[in-house]
């Protein structure tokens, strides 16, 4: 058996030192698949260079079929049939089809020749290829037997086997990749090793061991390739010039003598002419013409000396040219082109015949024979025996290597006027060359078919200008080329040489009457669906006009589905693009067909109407489609349903593998019922009379798939608009066999499927509770507490309905509501009626650090009837009693996190968590210390409770309502790699559906209309223990020193004191890195903090203005958004009016600039920034008028939005106290006080004192 054509190609076309360097780059791994199209049977490689880092793209066509196949390399030096890269990228492809890595197709492997992958014998290699069967079947064989080892030498193992009675010949061989040849006559064709081939290795590797080849290899062959480089051979006197060293086994050559050089073949003197003839007794002594510089021309001579197969052989001659480069003159000498040749001396025309021609001689051919016949010996056995017949097998093997190279070789020299013919007999002299004429128009054989007597008598013709001509008229004794009238044609490929041969030597094949029918069919027919065969009048019954039945066949090629319509005559099939006639068998004689081209193209251009998307492949006549393509919009029922209106048969289901669809619909029938917390779905889906099972249809959703494997092998398309109505209830759905169980949160899955029931698909049983659940989209109106009731919003007042609800049908839910929109007010007033109801209230609040006093300020301002304790600090109390006794305790996640042990003792009536993005990811300690709360009823608030993923809303859902998305796992593959990851909308649309009851979001467009021009709004922040150890330690000092000044010399007096250490306390609420002392403060600001957080998690897609009187506060932020990647403008009293003008107009129109920061003395007149909604005044002081002037620069004409305004207080510090006197002094502060001056004018000793405690 012959190698892969793949191989052959590279061996057929690479020269030596292309074959070596297209391995090693292999071997190193420089080949890379870039892309593979199974459809075209085409693949690309990016192949680096051995001796270069350079990349080049080698490009294969049609690599499956060994006639199309087509190489191309983007390299330089693809100068001859095969580059370096080329061999490489096809050893590559060989080694990828080998391992099944591109065609999925079953290999049937051929024991006359496999070739095994291991380097040494490998237990695991041959148990991996030979199969669990046969290895153990080998190990049992020799337990009680063992092969018998006939020979074993130069890395070739000869051995029998007998098994069952029958005596199996074994050979296996090192090849030149160091691989494994291995032949026996045993049959197996799912393995590449056979049960004797596996005994053989095996026993060798028990007896000898993994290296045994090695052993009986023959060095001498490797030592002469060393020695060959130095000019010396294993036959020279080589002491004191080489001495051989070996390592593992491998010899290596020391060179002795340092006189001696390596050769190079280049340099080498050439051959000594040998004088063949003259042309001429009189040559002209010189010749003055030389062409483009060279003196001599190469000749081409068929010397049909040659009795072996094929029965010529090509030899070269050189000389000089006449004037008229049409004859040679003087002296003419045969070319020995074993040897290195000058090709300096030929014009550019003639250097490529050359190699052309060496490639065709029997060394090369020898090479190639050898190769492909590793275990036959065959040629060598030929040239000694000349006499005998070759072999079938290798005649094809010699046509296959020669004919294409002798047709490229006859279109280089057809116009050349030096090329002979050495008749047979003659000697080689000049006089004895005939010239010989080339033809390029190449051969194809035809056959005439006639009744001879009581036989039919198959002869095979050629056309030579325009006359018949036999082909027992070739001049040559082989069919390689034929020879006529001393003119020289080719064949048009190798199949017309096999096909001649078969007719050789008489040209004719005779067939008695008693098998002409079998003949007729299974040797006639196939001729004539290939060739021009003409019958004889006798022999042809009719001629008609056929009507043709029409069928499809379908093929896949890897992601593609192929359509290729047949048309049958007679039942004799034809397909698009075959030959117009049809022959027919009729009885003795043939009835010819004429095929009816417009019922064929008829049927092929409807077929092509039923998809825009079909394409035809290299411009055949078979359709092709995407597989994404049949599925799409149920496209494939729709070719169902068409081909049987055609009445169209479609064949080749049973073949497919990735497209064997079940051409029946999905039944559907689902009956729902309720229970105490979930819902019971009993499913039935059947595709014909094949039945699905739940788990089936989910791991088909699970894996993007629209088809389910059905028990009889087929696949059951699940049509698009039932995965579109059913998905969502499989993806959630927990179950396997006929039954799913869904959550009691699914409600809005069931919901929507009893809105869209079909009474034949869909049947409900719900309880009254359940009709209950059902009413989350009108949920009735309910009354706030009393005195909140001209409080709320309208908006506010549903908020509350909507909190009520979810107690009721014990669901927990995110108020999702706009920063700004008063979602603590909202959730207050559902504590409040909580309380009011239930006669009484325990509930957790967990918030951010910041916002505790403003939950304190929230419950004193709305609900001061509910009592509460602020669970905080390093001396917060321990006492259960004492926090049950409050209605709500406020705390913060960190105390949260700290505190579990405490808090998990106690049974809430309500946790709510404030800015629950907090608890967004599932593994930190805080979310699994939330999750563990005993509460009735669970509420999140969060502005933004996606901040970055979709997987953000998980940990949060499964705090409120456990296990209504599921595991962590399932929603990450389900929902969140879907959705963030490819965009997938449907997965997108799902999740909505499932968290729509869950979730109340209004913004502040959708409720615009109820809220007022401004809201202000004061942000607590809580200094962390850096910054408060600074301001205790500037407070204590400025109030020592500033009492002492009051006490001597009064208030008056102590106003620039009181002035300078006010604004120092002032600076450090902001940073005590703002402070200008000469010891400079590391940054501790819980006010950055705050900011950072509420412009990233809680502004959303809204525009904020940030004030602070201080320059070194803003170099702080613009620090804090610069790390937090917020677009941002500023300006202060330095910037000029250009730049401020800019900065403006930025801020406005772009809408990645989010924030603008602007000191507070700046941001005076002339400012209209109607593009900003929320402004945050980072340093507030005494004065509001300062602070409305900055508010107002939003809140202008053409400002369409509500302005939200936010003052940022320390608690407990100076800003907090100056809060509380503007109460005392709000007339005051209000109406007379205009400067800072003026305010500490009108502070008493009380006031200062208060201040400064």
């Amino acid at each position: 058996m012959a190698l892969p054509h793949l191989i052959k190609y590279v061996y057929t076309n690479g020269t030596d030192e292309v074959i070596r360097r297209g391995k090693k780059i292999h071997a190193i791994g420089y080949v890379e698949l870039v892309e593979y199209d199974e459809l075209l049977g085409s693949v690309t490689f990016r192949v680096k260079d051995d001796s270069y880092a350079t990349y080049y793209k080698v490009y294969i066509q049609k690599f499956a079929d060994p006639r199309a196949l087509s190489v191309r390399c983007s390299c330089p030096y693809n100068l001859g049939d095969i580059c370096r890269h080329e061999a490489a990228s096809l050893i590559q492809l060989q080694e990828m089809l080998d391992k099944n890595l591109l065609q999925a197709e079953e290999v049937e492997y051929d024991q006359r020749h496999t070739v095994i992958k291991m380097k040494t014998i490998d237990l695991k290699t041959i148990k991996l290829l030979s199969g669990p069967e046969n290895f153990t079947a080998a190990e049992t064989y020799l337990r009680t037997g063992k092969a018998n080892i006939e020979s074993a030498v130069d890395e070739v193992v000869k051995a029998r086997v007998e098994i069952d009675g029958k005596n199996y010949p074994v050979v296996i061989r090192k090849n030149e990749e160091r691989n494994f040849d291995t032949s026996c006559d045993y049959l197996d064709t799912k393995h590449p090793l056979c049960l004797p081939k596996v005994i053989v290795f095996l026993q060798l590797l028990n007896a000898y061991g993994p290296n045994y080849f090695d052993s009986i290899r023959n060095w001498d062959k490797e030592k002469n390739k060393l020695l060959e480089a130095y000019g010396y051979s294993l036959n020279d006197d080589l002491k004191g010039k080489f001495e051989f060293a070996y390592k593992e086994g491998k010899p290596f050559l020391r060179v002795l003598d340092s006189s001696i050089k390596r050769i190079n073949p280049l340099q080498a003197q050439k051959p000594k002419p040998v004088e063949v003839a003259v042309v001429a007794e009189e040559a002209e002594p010189e010749t003055s013409f030389k062409l483009n510089g060279a003196a001599q021309r190469v000749g081409v001579v068929l010397n049909l000396h040659h009795r072996s197969y094929p029965g010529f052989q090509f030899e070269a001659i050189q000389g000089e040219p006449d004037d008229e480069q049409k004859q040679f003159v003087g002296k003419v000498e045969k070319t020995d082109l074993s040897k290195y040749v000058n090709v300096e001396l030929f014009p550019e025309s003639d250097r490529a015949l050359i190699p052309a021609l060496r490639r065709i001689q029997d060394s090369e051919l020898t090479k190639y024979l050898n190769r492909n016949s590793p275990f036959s010996g065959i040629w060598e056995n030929i040239i000694h025996h000349e006499s005998e017949e070759l072999p079938a097998e290798t005649k094809h093997l010699v046509v296959e290597y020669m004919q294409p190279k002798l047709k490229k070789l006859l279109n280089e020299v057809a116009d050349s006027p030096f090329v002979f013919i050495l008749p047979t007999a003659k000697p080689f002299k000049t006089e004895n060359l005939v010239p010989l004429g080339i033809e390029t128009d190449v051969l194809v054989p035809f056959f005439k078919v006639q009744q001879k007597n009581k036989q039919y008598e198959i002869s095979c013709w050629v056309k030579i200008n325009g006359a018949d001509i036999n082909i027992t008229a070739n001049q040559l004794n082989g069919n390689l080329l034929f020879l006529y009238n001393d003119n020289l044609y080719s064949w048009r490929n190798e199949e017309d040489v096999n096909r001649v041969e078969t007719f050789m030597p008489k040209g004719t094949i005779m067939i008695t009457k008693s098998t002409w029918p079998m003949q007729l069919l299974n040797l006639v027919l196939p001729l004539a669906k290939h060739y021009q065969v003409e019958f004889d009048a006798t022999l042809i019954s009719s001629y008609k006009d056929g009507e043709p039945d029409r069928k499809l066949l379908l093929q896949e090629k890897g992601d593609y589905l192929v359509f290729q319509p047949i048309f049958s005559y007679k039942g004799f099939e034809t397909r698009p693009g075959d030959k117009d006639e049809i022959i027919v068998p009729d009885g003795d004689k043939v009835m010819i067909v004429h095929r009816n081209k417009a019922v064929e193209q008829e049927f092929l251009q409807k077929l092509e109407a039923l998809h825009s998307n079909f394409i035809r492949p290299d411009g055949s006549q078979n359709l092709v489609l995407k597989g994404a393509d049949v599925l799409r919009n149920n496209w494939f029922f729709l070719f169902v349903d068409a081909m049987k209106e055609m009445r169209i048969p479609v064949y080749g289901f049973e073949a497919l593998k990735n497209f064997r669809f079940n051409t029946a619909k999905p039944q559907t029938r689902i009956q729902i019922s309720s229970n105490t917390d979930w819902f019971d779905a009993k499913v039935d889906i059947v595709f014909g009379d094949q039945k699905v099972t739940v788990a089936e249809v989910k791991r088909a959703l699970a894996n993007k798939q629209q088809f389910v494997q059905l028990d009889d092998g087929t696949l059951g398309i699940l049509p698009e608009e039932w995965i579109k109505k059913y998905s969502l209830l499989f993806r959630i759905g927990e179950g396997k066999a006929q039954n799913l169980r869904l959550s009691k949160y699914h409600m809005t899955v069931i919901d929507e499927l009893y809105n869209e029931r079909n009474e034949e698909e869909l049947f409900m049983q719900l309880e009254e509770k359940y009709e209950r659940l059902r009413g989350f989209k009108n949920i009735q109106e309910l009354a706030p507490p009393a005195h909140l009731q001209g409080l709320l919003r309208p908006y506010q007042a549903f908020g509350f309905q909507w909190l009520n609800y979810l107690s009721e049908v014990s669901w927990g839910g995110i108020l999702a509501d706009d920063m700004g929109l008063g979602k603590t007010v909202q959730s207050l007033s559902f504590l409040q009626h909580y309380r009011d109801t239930h006669h009484g209230l325990k509930a957790l609040v967990v918030c951010p650090t910041t916002l505790m006093f403003n939950w304190e300020n929230e419950i004193r301002k709305f609900t001061p009837a509910l009592t509460y304790h602020i669970h905080h600090g390093g001396e917060r109390t321990r006492s259960k009693d004492m926090l049950q006794s409050k209605n709500v305790i406020i705390t913060t996640y960190g105390t949260l996190r700290s505190d579990i042990k405490l808090l998990v003792e106690m049974e809430f009536d309500v946790v709510v968590l404030d800015e629950s993005q907090a608890i967004k990811n599932p593994a930190s300690k805080v979310t699994k210390a939330a999750s563990l709360l005993r509460a009735k009823h669970r509420l999140c608030m969060s502005g933004t409770p996606l901040q970055n993923n979709t997987f953000d809303i998980y940990a949060q859902m499964n705090f409120l309502n456990p296990g209504m998305l599921g595991s962590m796992e399932f929603f990450r593959q389900e929902f969140a790699i879907p959705i963030d990851k490819f965009g997938e909308q449907d997965r997108k649309e799902h999740l909505r559906k499932i968290l729509f009851p869950f979730i109340l979001r209004r913004t502040k467009e959708q409720v615009a209309k109820d809220l007022p021009e401004k809201i202000e709004t004061i942000l607590f922040c809580e200094m962390e223990d850096e910054q408060r150890k600074i301001y205790d330690a500037y407070r204590n000092d400025f109030r020592d020193k500033i009492m002492g000044t009051i006490e001597s010399q009064g208030v008056q007096r102590s106003q620039l004191t009181i002035l300078q250490g006010l604004m120092k306390l002032r600076q450090i609420c902001d940073s005590p890195a703002i402070l200008n002392e000469a010891e400079k403060f590391e940054n501790h600001s819980i006010k950055l903090e705050e900011l950072g957080r509420e412009i990233t998690e809680n502004i959303s897609n809204h525009k904020a203005l940030v004030f602070s009187q201080f320059l070194g506060m803003l170099a702080l932020i613009r620090k804090k958004l610069e790390e937090l990647g917020v677009d941002y403008e500023y300006f202060d009293g330095s910037t000029t009016a250009i730049d401020r003008e800019k900065a403006i107009q930025r801020f406005q129109n772009d809408e990645n600039c989010r924030v603008f920061l602007i000191s507070l003395k700046a941001g005076g007149v002339g400012l209209n920034l109607t593009a900003a909604d929320y402004v945050y005044i980072v340093d507030p002081w005494w004065n509001p008028a300062v602070e409305q002037q900055a508010i107002d620069r939003t809140h202008r004409i053409g400002q369409t939005k509500s302005i939200f305004a936010y003052r940022m207080i320390c608690k407990d510090t100076i800003e907090d106290k100056i809060l509380q006197l503007q109460e005392r002094k709000r007339l005051l502060a209000r109406d007379l006080i205009a400067d800072d001056e003026g305010f500490v004018k009108n502070l008493t000793k009380e006031d200062v004192e208060y201040l400064f405690s």
